[in-house]
Parts: structure tokens; sequence; C-alpha cells
């Protein structure tokens, strides 16, 4: 018998053979199946490699053999690191080390007296030394002034931060350790050789403080969910952060690599050396001569360091070159043409001008300093000591920094020759994604320093008097912490990465829900700031760099396309190594700078490790192959990542260990024969990594390297082995990121579709909701009644998932919830002129037994304080939930409580949730116009802030209806233009009628052929057939697929002869039928219908109001008036605009020609009449009334308040 979708046994068809990727279970294990080996429930229960418990047997070298291997390889990596580890791992990696990092580089806080005569204590000047040690972080718990509290009570977990609109945190402890003195004066202070005196310490004492909570992502190291392995929703990897219970997430940021030096030729050649630290940025300049008396044009090479200037060649003998020939031989520039020796020859000249005799011992020294220490920030330590400090701190030994000096001045003098490339800002190699632990250690440490600062500010007043310190409670405050970054969370207003009085936006976002792919791709999205649109240059435009790693379609279109873009389906964000990896590399060749003699640096090839030049070495095809030797054997991080550049002369290898590269797994070709066979389980990815068989590869690394397209490119023909390749993709759908990589035969349309698909139908799609909806409100979802998985499969669908999932059939896709919709009937054809422009027409007979049918939930809320008035709101009532007879709506639905019955059906106006204030005011939440539904659930809760708030979910059943969006998986969108009854649609002979008609001129200029392809694979597999993958890149053949179809008694092009059903009889063209995997859209009619007749105007301009939940009026604007004047229809124009928008009457004196008004004036005779009256003429004579807008009334009267006057010539009609 023949597996569901596997091959016939023989293997007789070679077409369909190369697309099959499913065999007999007597061959191999079926990778449509979870893989029939479960892993162990012990330990951490994903299914670890153990080479003890299962026998080895080696691999078939065949294609079909290796290609099912790349899919078990593909689903353990997906199993092992899943899609959002990168999120993950940096916070862990922040929690672990980084936030301990960030309060050591705090350093010493020293608080000086303010030195005021009038405020001076008796016991002189105090002075205060305060200093940071360790961070402590608790797990998220509810605080509790009782002890008699069950602990596992105490446990708060995600959905109680959610439900009770509470941050999920963890609370900081700092160990802070305060010193207090005073300065005494001592015997040798009278001689002046100390003038300071010696210090009295007043106290000495180390406190551990609260100093703020530290928000907490779900599913981290930090998260109960992880240790007691719960999980809320099967859809729900974590990731994301709760504040105030709204999911918060972070998206990554593309910044500029700060491990490398960057050579730049606008405004100025330039080469930098950066750093998060303005004083540590160094830069090599080739700029114009300052002498008035040079002619020639000539350059000199200059240094900007701790903001000042001065030429380079003071800065080499400062850093103790001894001769012109010895810094020369540091630039080491061989070669070099005219050009180069006068900016050197400049450079010279301009030095001994600006300090004469800077040979001299310690001139050049001497000469630095003044500059530096007269810069506009000047340092306060030693020469020495800035040196040491500032000037590439990573590199030790002012020899080794001159000779690094010397070949940043290399690398600009070869740029400005032409010998060596400027860098490209948008490729990947010289970029790192910041990922949540950068960005929530950048922000924590803005508001560390804010809080320090007060802190000082207030120990300086106590200080000066006599007051006992009471430390830490009255200076450190830890709610400056915990609420600054809540409001940076809820605000999405972050701190920028360089400037630090600026906040820059587009960092923190509202996690998405609407289906669990979206979910998945807020997640997995990068963005790259720019100043403006107009600055963004080459950055929209994909560059070479991201294959494999970003997306090629998976961007918005609209101001973002090409800035925010989304990872790869198997891309990766490198941490931090942590470990040393400079004695490896002495075990590998490596000479330390410091002992290699001078004359033999510029014939040994350079060595750096993130970007600091730390060796050489004379054979450097070695080194480099023993180093990564000794990656693939675990000896050194899996993610450190080699280059050999041989096009720079010598060569240089450089090595990168920091965190945010891209990488990406790839099989090695030469260790494929190492493969063996698993019985009984699934592969270990980190067997097969300690097995050399897979590696990590990155951005710069890649171009060392030959990879083949995919295992079949590897075999020949004739099936032999092809040679020269070094890796291997393990899929070449894995180029997509995750939307693009479920579109079958995504290869075959036009990109704007395959884009249109992933970044906005398959994300606005109705499917899967949450599996949690109990315990999480949501104001607006969304659950389609029976979704389904597609015919086809992709083999980013089929790998991606955890081998340990429970939910869905065990046979096929892993994780079916990325699929949101249903597999429909669709006919190509012309329906009664109802399906023109992208109308779909649909069979009224399928919606009716609960196709594409949804559900919506939204929900309102209402808060109460719970809390006395305070100061602030004294003069506010306090208000309650409550019933009361109200003016505004009915109340008939409502409890005493002032909630809802469940069950209760609401209609529009309907009073939801009742408020009363003491006094008897009504303060309820009332529908809004079109707003309606049953009463699902109401939850009463409190937050942390001591609010007591209500939530009412409704729900209402929604079955498609005419103005309904829909589309297919190919961006194909349209909206029902018609509902018609089943027995008029065309019908085969088998009795198939279709669900929904589409119109044949969707496809030519939409150039979309896979749904094409698609109906014709899916009625294949829906009658049985083999195929079953639509991988885009190695789908199969138009010609592959029609075989199928006529091996099963159908045309070859899919078209079906089928019956007129309002005749009866046959009609004469064919029609193309098949299923297509369609999906519905939250984009329906009865949220976008706007109508009314009259209804409420706004106060001051008498207009109607424009918003449709206020019952607004329908826009008509300047185009739609310019429509109307073409058409000659002005008293249909007049109406519109004049009579049913803002009739008004106005009184003109044709005297004066001025405006009059209706007033109560007094007559002879002692009586008041009410009526026009002019007030420049002061007569009531000749006045007439018009009809005017009331906008051109108002603009009257505001034009007179301003002391502009109109006048108005008025004729009789």
């Amino acid at each position: 018998p023949q597996s569901d979708s596997g091959q016939s046994a023989n293997g007789a068809e070679p077409e369909l053979d190369s697309m099959q990727l499913d065999d007999n279970e007597e061959k191999q294990l079926s990778i449509d199946a979870d893989m029939n080996g479960k892993p162990s429930s012990d330990g951490d229960g994903k299914g670890k490699y153990s080479s003890e418990s299962h026998a080895e047997v080696p691999i078939d070298m065949s294609l079909g053999s290796l290609e099912k291997f790349c899919k078990e390889a593909s689903r353990s990596f997906f199993d092992e690191f899943g899609l959002i580890s990168h999120q993950i791992n940096s916070y862990n990696e922040f929690v672990s080390h980084g936030l301990q990092e960030l309060f050591d580089s705090l350093g010493e806080v020293t608080v000086e007296p303010s030195y005021d005569l009038s405020k001076k204590g008796p016991g002189g000047w105090k002075h205060a030394v305060i200093r940071f040690g360790r961070v402590k972080l608790e797990k998220p718990v509810f605080w509790s002034g009782r002890d008699d509290v069950d602990e596992e009570s105490l446990k708060l977990k995600p959905r109680h931060a959610r439900l009770q609109n509470m941050t999920y945190s963890s609370k900081m402890e700092v160990e802070v350790h305060i010193q207090i003195y005073s300065m005494e004066k001592s015997d040798k202070s009278k001689t002046e050789k100390d003038p300071f005196g010696h210090k009295r310490v007043l106290m000495d004492e180390t406190h551990v403080v609260n100093i703020g909570r530290l928000p907490v992502m779900v599913n981290s190291n930090l998260c109960w969910l992880r240790e007691l392995r719960e999980s809320d929703c099967l859809y729900d990897s974590g990731g994301y952060f709760l504040i105030r219970g709204m999911e918060k997430i972070f998206i990554a940021q593309e910044q500029r690599c700060l491990t490398r030096i960057w050579i730049a030729d606008r405004p100025v050649w330039t080469v930098s050396y950066l750093s998060e630290i303005k004083r540590r940025r160094i830069y090599v300049k080739l700029i114009d001569s300052t002498k008035n008396n040079d002619f020639s044009g000539s350059k000199i090479i200059s240094i900007s360091f701790l903001y000042a200037n001065l030429p380079i060649w003071l800065m080499f003998f400062a850093l103790g070159v001894s001769s012109d020939k010895e810094a020369f031989d540091m630039i080491d520039m061989g070669d070099c043409d005219a050009s180069v020796i006068n900016a050197i020859s400049a450079t010279i000249s301009e030095s001994d001008e600006l300090c004469e005799g800077f040979r001299k011992s310690d001139k050049a020294r001497q000469c630095v300093d003044d500059k530096v220490k007269s810069s506009k920030f000047p340092p306060g330590e030693s020469f020495d000591d800035y040196i040491a400090k500032y000037l590439f701190p990573g590199i030790k030994g002012n020899r080794n920094k001159a000779l690094f000096l010397g070949y940043m001045v290399k690398c600009l003098l070869m740029a400005f020759t032409g010998k060596r490339r400027c860098d490209n800002k948008d490729d990947f190699r010289n970029k790192r994604l910041e990922l949540p632990g950068q960005l929530l250690g950048r922000e924590l440490r803005a508001h560390l320093r804010h809080a320090e600062r007060l802190m000082v500010k207030a120990m300086q007043r106590d200080l000066n008097s006599d007051r006992d310190l009471e430390f830490p409670m009255r200076y450190l405050d830890a709610s400056i912490i915990t609420n600054g970054i809540n409001r940076a969370f809820a605000t999405g207003s972050w701190c920028h990465p360089y400037r630090r009085n600026e906040r820059c936006s587009g960092i923190v976002a509202t996690l998405r829900r609407t289906n669990p792919l979206q979910m998945m791709s807020d997640l997995r999205k990068s963005r790259q700031q720019v100043a403006y649109a107009g600055k963004a240059g080459d950055a929209r435009y994909p560059n070479p760099s991201y294959w494999g790693k970003m997306c090629f379609m998976s961007t918005p279109d609209g101001e973002n396309c090409g800035l925010v873009k989304n990872l790869a389906v198997t891309a990766i964000v490198s941490s931090r190594v942590a470990q040393p990896l400079i004695d490896r590399f002495v075990s590998c060749g490596m000479n330390k700078l410091d002992e290699i003699p001078a004359k033999k640096i510029p014939q040994m090839d350079k060595i750096f490790l993130n970007g600091d030049w730390v060796g050489s070495c004379a054979d450097p095809a070695s080194f480099v192959m023993r180093l990564r030797c000794m990656r693939r054997g675990g000896l050194i991080d899996p993610q450190v990542e080699i280059k050999r550049d041989k096009h720079q002369s010598p060569g240089e290898v450089r090595v990168f260990s920091d965190a945010g590269r891209l990488l990406r797994p790839l099989l090695v070709v030469e260790n494929l024969n190492k493969i063996t066979k698993r019985k009984g389980s699934p592969y270990s990815f980190q067997a097969l990594m300690q097995q050399e068989i897979i590696e990590f590869i990155g951005v710069e690394e890649e171009e060392d390297i030959q990879c083949a397209w995919g295992i079949r490119h590897l075999f020949q023909s004739s099936g032999e082995e092809v040679s020269g390749y070094t890796h291997c993709e393990l899929d070449l759908s894995f180029l997509l990121g995750l939307s693009c990589g479920l579109i079958p035969f995504a290869n075959h349309n036009f990109a704007r579709r395959v884009l249109y698909q992933a970044e906005k139908h398959s994300q606005q799609a109705i499917g899967y909701s949450t599996t949690n909806p109990l315990t999480r409100v949501d104001t607006l979802s969304h659950q389609l009644y029976y979704p389904q998985r597609p015919l086809f499969k992709t083999v980013s669908a089929d790998c991606i998932g955890r081998s340990d999932y429970t939910f869905g059939r065990k046979d096929d896709f892993a994780r079916p919830e990325y699929f949101n919709g249903q597999n429909a009937i669709v006919a190509v054809n012309i329906h009664q002129g109802f399906n023109q422009e992208d109308s779909l027409v649909m069979n009224r007979a399928s919606l009716e037994r609960g196709m594409f049918r949804t559900e919506l939930m939204r929900s309102y809320k209402a808060e109460v304080e719970t809390k006395g008035p305070s100061k602030r709101l004294k003069m506010k009532e306090k208000v309650n939930f409550g019933k009361m007879e109200s003016k505004r709506g009915r109340v008939d639905n409502l409890d005493d409580d002032g909630l809802p019955f469940v069950g209760s059906s609401l209609q529009i106006g309907d009073i939801i949730i009742g408020k009363v204030s003491e006094s008897g005011e009504d303060h309820s939440i009332k529908l809004k116009h079109t707003e309606k539904g049953m009463v699902q659930r109401v939850l009463l809760s409190a937050n942390d802030e001591g609010k007591h708030f209500a939530v009412v979910s409704l729900r209402q059943v929604r079955s498609p209806c005419v103005g309904d969006k829909f589309s297919s998986m190919h961006g194909q969108k349209g909206v029902v233009g018609f509902l018609e009854s089943q027995e008029n649609f065309p019908f085969t002979c088998q009795g198939i009628v279709p669900d929904i008609v589409i119109n044949p001129h969707a496809f030519p200029t939409r150039q979309t052929p896979g749904q094409l392809l698609e109906a014709a694979l899916g009625k294949g597999i829906a009658l049985g057939g083999k195929i079953r993958y639509a991988t885009p890149f190695t789908t199969a053949t138009v010609e592959v697929i029609s075989e199928q179809l006529h091996k099963l008694g159908f045309s070859r092009g899919g078209a079906e002869s089928v019956l007129n059903g309002q005749t009866g009889k046959r009609m004469q063209q064919l029609i193309f039928a098949g299923p297509n995997f369609y999906q519905r859209l939250i984009h329906m009619a009865e949220d976008k219908v706007k109508f009314r007749n009259t209804g409420p105007v706004h106060p001051l301009t008498r207009q109607p109001v424009a918003d449709r939940k206020r019952f607004g009026g329908v826009k008509f604007g300047e185009m739609e008036r310019d429509c109307l004047l073409a058409h000659g229809a002005a008293a249909n124009l007049h109406e519109r605009l004049f009579t049913l928008s803002d009739f008004s009457e106005m009184r003109i004196c044709q005297t004066c020609e001025r405006g009059a008004n209706v007033i109560m004036r007094p007559v002879s005779g002692g009586r008041k009449i009410r009526g026009p009256y002019c007030g420049f003429c002061k007569s009531s004579e000749n006045i007439v009334k018009i009809a005017v807008p009331y906008g051109a009334k108002l603009l009257y009267q505001e034009l007179f308040s301003m002391g502009i006057c109109l006048k108005f010539q008025t004729e009789v009609c």
C-alpha cells in the first residue's frame, strides 16, 4: 500500500520521483509524519541526541536519501532553535550578564558638598562616594502584606498580568556601598606639601536596595512558564513583554557595525574607528593643507582625537615612534604614487610648523597633550592614562596602538588611490542587529543616570546640614526606573543610540494577533532608521548580502518599503561570545603583535578580533583551516565568524564574536559521508553540528565558500557527484521569510503579488485565534469556525514545529495554524457580469453550510477609582458601577451592579456598562453606531494601581455577505459581488459546483499563474495524486502536474466540460476549476458601511460630524464636487453642499452693505421689540434676509472680531 502522500514503491516515474519527498515506511522515515520516534519525557523533552540508545546505520548517499536528510535536519533546527530564539536569547543574555555589566560600568558616584559657607556645619565639608555592587533579579510575584499566603498563589504569571492590566516585571535589587567622609587638614598641609589633608571616614555601609522593576519577557529564563513548562496558548512562543496588560515587542534595529574601521569618501576621505562612547571615536582624514602659501593643492593626513585635530605625524611620535622611516614603515604603503608621497610630505611639514623639533625627546607628546587639554572637553587624566583609555582601548601598548594607527592611514591612502573600496553602509557585513538586550540596557542606563542625578542633589542638601543621612530610602527612588521604562514601552519613544537628549520611535510596537502568522512575523521584523524618506539612498533596494539572511519579498509597501524587513526562515542572530579566543589563535599559529619584530610585520597576514588587531601569522591558510576545524569540533563557539580576505596586501583574517550578526545553517559537503540514519528517534541538530555535518555561516564568511543551491546540484545529470562545492543549502526556499515560504508556486508569480500576500493578506486573514480565550481579553479578535489546512505542502510549512507538538494530526503539518483559510472549489469564468474588476461570485449554499463563517469578539472596558478622592481630584465625585434609568440608552439588559447578563443581546445605542456617581449622575458607556452583539463574557478585575475595571465581551457571528474581502495565497484579492444560488451555477458531470467564481481577466495583468498551478495540483491531490509539494524554487513542472491529472482521467489543462445550471445545456467552452486555498480577510462590509439621513452636527460649524461611530455624514469632497460640475447637475450640487449640510440665514443692510443682527431694542413708548437692526446705520430699514452656508456666516463673524469687515452686495432675484 502507498502512503497518503508517498510515491509508488517501484519509483517508475522519474519526473515524479524528482519532486517526491515522501517514501514508504519500509525504506525511510516519513517526513510527513512528526517523526515516529517521540523524544523521551525526561531531560528537557526536546529529543536530544544520544548515541547509546539508538543504533546508527550509514545513510545511502543517493539524491533521495540526502534530500530526506535535509528535511529532517531542518526540522531538528526549528525544533531546537525555533523562530524567535534571537529575541529570547538576547534578553536572557542581558539578564545573566548585561545587567551586571551595566551597573559595573556606572563607576563611582562622588557627591561633593556645595561649598556654601552659610550652610557649613561644625564638622567641616562632608563628601560621599557611592558604588553599585551585585544585582539580583527576583521572579515576578504578587505583592502581599500578609505572611500566611501560599507561595504558589503569589506567582505572577503572564495570564494574571494580562487580565489585571498589570506589568509582568521582576524586582531589581542591587548592593549599594556608601562611604561618607570629611577632609581634615594635617600638619603637612601647613607646609603646602599635602594641600588636601587626610580623609576621616564618618560612615561606611552596604545596603541592598530595591532600585526598580524590570519588565520580564514571556518564556525567558525569568518567566514562570519556562520553569513550570507551561504554556498559555499552543501558538504562543513568548518573546514579548506585558506592560499594563498590553503585549509589547521589540523590533530589531539595524545599526552600523562598531567593530570595524569605516572608510568613506564623503564629505572628505575619512577612516573612522567608531564606538558608542564619543570620546573613543577616532577619525583619520585627508584634508586640504592649512598653509596659506601652499598653492599646489596637496592634502595632509589629520587625526581627530578627543575633540582635537592635529597632523597624524605628531601622534606617531607621541606614541613612541623614533624616526620618519619607522612611521613610514608602520604605514607600509609599498608601491605608492606621487599623490601619497606629497600627502605624507605635507603632513610632516605641517607637523614641523605646528611643533618645531617634534622629533626630539617628548616634544611631540607635550604638543599633543597641550592640544587635547585645550580642546572643548579636556580629559582629567594624564597623557598615558587617556591614551590607554580612549585611543583604541581594545589594543594594549603604545607600539601596538601606533601600528594600528598606521594600518588606518594605509587603508585611507589605498582608498584614496583607488586600490581599496569604500565601505557600503547597506551591506549586512557592516551592520549589526540591536535586539531586546541592548535596547533595554540603553533605556535602563538613561533612567539610572536620571535617578543618580536626583540622588546626588538630595544627598548634597543633607551633607551640608547636620541632618542624619537616611540611606537609601530618601535618595534612591525606585519609581523613577519602573515608571520610566513603562512609559517608554507605552509611548514607543525610546532612547536614541547616540544622541542622549533625543528619543526615537519605531523600536517598540504592540504585538498584533489577528492570526498566529502575523504574531510570528512581527517578532521576526527588523527596521532601519533613516532621518527622512528622501535620505534613504540605496537602503530600500535589496542587497546581495541579504541572501539567506533577509527575505527579499517580506517588506511593506509604502513609506517603509525596504526599510522594514523580515528575517529569512533559517536566519538566526548571534549572541555575544564570552570565551577568550586569543589563546586559541596562538595555538593555531598566530604570533602576538608584541612578539613580532617590526621588519616581519609587513610580510605577515594581519589577524583582527572584533576590529582590533591582535596579531599576525605567516601561514593564513593553515591558521584559518585550523580555526574552522576548532569551531566545527566545538572547541570554540559555533557562532564565531572567520573571514579570510585575500584581496588586501598583505592579507587579513577577520574574526568576529560580537552580538547582532546574522548567521544561517549550511551543510558541509566534505562531511556528508558522516551522516548516519537514526532508527527510532529524530536527528538532534546539536549532534549534527558536533559531527561537523552542519555549521553556521555569517555574511562575510559566505564570500569564502562555494555553496550549492541544493542537494540535487551536487549531482550531475548522470548521477555522479560534482566537485568544487564546500557547502550546500538545506533547501532553496529557506532563502525566503516565513510568510513567503508558505506561498505555493511563489516563484511563478509577479513579485508584487507575492509581497501583497506575504505582508498584507496573510496577516489579515481570519483563521486560528488563540487557544486561551478565557484568560485574555482582546479589544478585537476574529475566529474562523472551520479552519482547514491546504492540500499542498511547502518545505517551510512541513519543517516548522516541535517534534513534541501535540496539536493537529501527527501524519501531516506540524504547525497548521500558519495557514488561515479554507479550501474552496474555484472556477475561472464570467458569471452574469457580477465578477468584474476582481469581484467574486460566491455560492450561497456553501456559505449557509458554514463556509468562511467567522466570529467577531469585541471587548469594552471601563475603570473606576477605588481610592478616596485625592488632593488633585477633590472636586470630582466618586464613580462606581451601578444601574440607573438613563436618557442615553436602554438599560434593560443590565444587572443591579451595572454589568450586563451573559447571553443577553445588546443592540445599537444600548448601555453596555453602567457607571453612576454618588450624586446620581450618569457616566455609563453606550454602544456606538453599528456596534451590537451577544454578551459572551463579563470580567471584573483590579490592577496594582488601585483601580477596578470591568470588561464586557460581545460576540457576533459573521457570515460572508456582499462587499466582504477575500484573497487567494497569490495576492489575488477581491470583494464579493454577488451571492448566487447553487442551482444557478455551472456543474460538472460529477455534480461538483464551484464555491467561488473568479474572473479570468484577473490573471494576465496580475501575472499570477501560480494560482492556476495550485488549483491543478490541488485537483490532483484531492483525487489521490502523489505529488504534494509546491515549495518555491523546487516546484513540480507544468508537464508533471498535467501528466498526473491525465492519469486520473482529467484533461491535461485542468479544464472541464460543464452544464449550465440555468438551462441544463452543456456549455460550449471548457471551464478551468480546482481547489484553491482562500482566505477571508478582516475587512468586512459591515464594519465599513456608512449611511445616514440626518444626524449629529459639529457645534461650531454646524456641519455633519465625520466619524462613522458617531453616526457621522458621508464626506462629499472636492473631487465629488468636480464630478457633479462635469455632469452639469448644479441643483444637485447646491442641495448636497448647502441645503443638506449647513443651511443658515443672515441679515444684510442694503444701505451700508454690512451684516445686521437680530437684537432686542427699545423703541419710543418704553416698549422693546425684537428684530433685525443695523448697528452701523442705526436703522432697521432696507434690511434683507439671505440664505448662506453657516460656515460663511461664521467666517464673517470671525473676520469681524479681527477688525476686518466684509461687504455684501445684494440683488432682488
